[in-house]
């Protein structure tokens, strides 16, 4: 008489692979990790299920979206929605023209400004150190 394994050290090959598979599927109740209220950190750092990827002054992308997967784990973590060869170009010299206006700055203004972003980064330290 044949028996079925009854734990997972007394699975082998195509029964272990199969186990870890419906395990993976059943602790995953979200299809995006950003929707599992254990990462909720992902909302606080302004992240959503569809992230734009492209930023020259406003958040804009017109490539394809593609799929963000958390490496520890294989689960999808979001979406963001590429840029496409236009977007960059916008990009690039946007980032020329502020680049520009930086340099214009005193740097007294510069040192605020990077003050500031200090601010606001660790503001949101503690999400952050959950990535």
């Amino acid at each position: 008489e044949k028996t079925l394994p009854v734990c997972e050290s007394e699975m082998v090959g195509p029964q272990l692979r199969l186990f870890h598979s419906l395990v993976r599927r059943m602790s995953s109740q979200h299809k995006y990790l950003i929707e599992d209220p254990k990462y909720g950190f992902l909302k606080e750092l302004g992240l959503e299920k569809v992230n734009v990827g492209v930023y020259h002054g406003k958040w804009k992308a017109s490539g394809q979206v593609v799929q963000s997967v958390c490496p520890a784990n294989g689960q999808v973590i979001a979406e963001v929605q590429q840029g496409d060869l236009a977007d960059y170009e916008t990009c690039v010299r946007e980032a020329q023209a502020a680049w520009q206006l930086w340099a214009d700055l005193p740097a007294p203004r510069r040192g605020e400004i990077v003050r500031q972003i200090g601010d606001a980064l660790r503001q949101k330290l503690n999400p952050l150190g959950k990535l």
